[in-house]
């Protein structure tokens, strides 16, 4: 009996000892494939990095672009620089004032004479001290325009402006005559020299007032005399003309 009881003893703990082996070795097979699975997402990441980095990164251009791309900003930057002075010049060409001068210091006295008796009825020598010029050179000459300077020649149209072309060992050619209103805004000034469009003479822009609002007539020259070409309306006048 004694035998028997203590077989039936030993048998029952080697059935225990049955299930905490698998046990122990279930654990290690789950503690491997945890390690496996680790070991595989480890090695995809660093795999996976240089591929997102090189996805980025771009060939660097050759010497030979870098040096048209410099060469390009240089140049580029000078012909702002030109535009600007350009600009600068031109704006201040067409704003400046006419250089009106005293017709005696410009021509001869007989010239002068002549330009009163074709023009107006007045004394000749005390008409000849009021008369301003402006002297515009030309290729061929100088084109001269006369500023009676008098009331006596302004009416309801204007006042008197005649041009005459001087050429050089020529009589003198009369090629522009006009009424012109000369009371303008502060700092707009009646003539300034236009574009030459293909003639000898170059084509004279004018400013007049019409109503409220500024207008500017161009005249040129169509190979005998000056006639309007085309006008056209600039701003709104904001002040009073004086």
């Amino acid at each position: 009996m004694t035998n028997l009881f203590s077989q039936s003893i030993s048998s029952e703990a080697n059935t225990k000892q049955i299930p905490d082996n698998n046990l122990h070795s279930e654990k290690q097979f789950e503690q491997a494939i945890a390690e496996r699975e680790v070991a595989s997402l480890s090695a995809s990441s660093t795999q996976s990095i240089p591929l997102k980095t090189t996805a980025y990164q771009l060939p660097q251009p050759s010497m030979r672009i870098r040096y048209r791309v410099h060469w390009f900003r240089i140049g580029f930057s000078i012909f702002l620089l030109l535009s600007m002075i350009l600009s600068l010049v031109g704006c201040s060409l067409n704003a400046a004032t006419i250089n009106w001068k005293k017709a005696v210091d410009v021509v001869s006295t007989p010239v002068l004479e002549q330009v009163i008796r074709d023009n107006i009825e007045l004394n000749t020598k005390a008409a000849a001290e009021n008369i301003l010029v402006w002297d515009v050179g030309v290729k061929d000459g100088n084109f001269r325009l006369f500023n009676f300077n008098t009331p006596e020649v302004c009416g309801a149209l204007g006042c008197l402006y005649a041009g005459y072309w001087f050429k050089s060992n020529q009589p003198i050619t009369q090629v522009f005559l006009s009424y012109l209103n000369p009371n303008l805004p502060p700092g707009k000034q009646l003539f300034a020299v236009g574009e030459t469009r293909n003639q000898p003479l170059p084509c004279i822009k004018v400013l007049q007032t019409e109503k409220q609002q500024l207008r500017q007539l161009n005249y040129c020259f169509n190979g005998n005399r000056y006639q309007v070409a085309d006008s056209q309306l600039l701003a709104t006048i904001n002040k009073s003309i004086k």
